[in-house]
């Protein structure tokens, strides 16, 4: 079997509704991502996407489709796409960073292997842990009011694991959502406080110590992600488990959380990871340092929800709270058929081969701001 061609497809769907982050990163109303078709000469095509949302990834989509056109497609096509680990190595000398046109490639590479092979991909990650996993959903900045709004509306699908987004409002107003959330909801949810590197050293101190009485379940990401001695001294001073996810992209930055001992919690995103095999390596070293994961979404669509799914069903260390699944259903549309697989508060591991997830083409094409063919020359 060989790579015959690549099709890019740079998408724009917006959210069901406006997406309030933190100071870093606004307030978001569309999502962007690149879809990768990658062609082979026996017919099987496999589907991979990158989720690049700058200033959370140095990449934008228009970098994704440069470095696919320019750096991977020379390496990959006329390739046995069927010898994933050996362009992963090759690719790894000839593309530096580009975590996410990385990640892209990789999904595609283990959808074409399950296809060829008519097994899903977790068969080939180790097998599954779990058939279905509880869903976690994020609420936006907002008052007390809002928040605990919100929070019964997501209670009524069956959610228990919230994630508040902080990180736009002083410390003290975020103080106060959390002590509301915990005094109205008490121990009926798993609360994690995700501020997006929004704060400081002294802020994320502050808020710390003022939630001590009403801690959540974790905390993730408080300061900048070159910040590592900042996550130590958090850590070490909080009540609560600390997540890292914009620090954490690439196996040798779990390396270095992992000496510093500065997290409890790995927050993964296979397409920030690079990919279903990177992201496993990740998951691996966690478990071997006894940090568990969190699996995580990047504002993503179906196919990269459905590559996270088969990664965090083989994983042991997960967290016992609810995972990033409900991408999805936060966009007003998507161009998979990866929401049959949610139900509720909760997402069932698809059974068909590859990474189990099929595009709508008609959507595909609708929602397409830019495209791009390649073929070998």
């Amino acid at each position: 079997m060989k790579i015959i061609r690549l099709e890019l497809f740079h998408i724009v769907i917006p959210f069901a509704k406006p997406y309030h982050l933190s100071q870093a990163y606004g307030t978001l109303c569309e999502a962007h991502a690149v879809i990768l078709k990658v062609h082979t000469d026996e017919g099987i095509v496999g589907f991979g996407e990158a989720d690049p949302m700058n200033p959370f990834t140095d990449e934008t989509p228009a970098t994704v489709m440069v470095v696919l056109r320019d750096a991977v497609a020379p390496c990959i096509i006329g390739r046995d796409p069927t010898r994933a680990a050996l362009l992963e190595t090759e690719l790894d000398r000839r593309v530096q960073g580009n975590p996410t046109a990385r990640g892209a490639v990789n999904m595609a590479l283990f959808d074409i292997m399950g296809k060829a092979k008519g097994v899903p991909a977790h068969a080939m990650l180790g097998g599954l842990q779990h058939v279905e996993l509880p869903i976690l959903w994020g609420i936006s900045n907002g008052t007390p009011a809002e928040d605990a709004a919100a929070i019964e509306e997501l209670m009524q699908l069956g959610c228990r694991t919230v994630m508040i987004k902080m990180g736009a409002f002083p410390i003290s107003e975020e103080i106060k959502r959390m002590a509301a959330a915990r005094e109205r909801f008490e121990d009926k949810l798993h609360f994690i406080a995700d501020a997006n590197q929004g704060w400081d050293l002294s802020q994320a101190t502050a808020f710390i110590d003022g939630i001590r009485g009403f801690p959540p379940d974790l905390i993730e990401q408080p300061v900048r992600h070159w910040n590592i001695d900042g996550l130590k001294r958090v850590r070490d001073r909080s009540p609560c488990p600390l997540s890292a996810d914009e620090s954490l992209v690439s196996p040798h930055d779990a390396a270095a959380l992992i000496r510093a001992q500065a997290v409890d919690v790995f927050s993964l995103k296979v397409s920030k990871n690079g990919g279903l095999y990177k992201c496993k390596q990740i998951a691996q070293a966690a478990e071997v340092f006894g940090i568990k994961c969190l699996m995580n979404s990047m504002l993503e669509f179906g196919i990269t929800q459905a590559a996270s799914l088969q990664v965090g069903c083989t994983l042991p260390n997960l967290l016992p709270m609810g995972h990033a699944y409900g991408s999805v259903v936060r966009m007003a549309d998507d161009v998979t058929d990866f929401g049959c697989n949610v139900s509720g508060a909760t997402v069932r591991v698809p059974a068909g081969s590859g990474l189990g997830v099929s595009i709508v083409e008609d959507k595909l094409k609708k929602y397409t701001r830019d495209y791009l063919e390649i073929k070998a020359h």
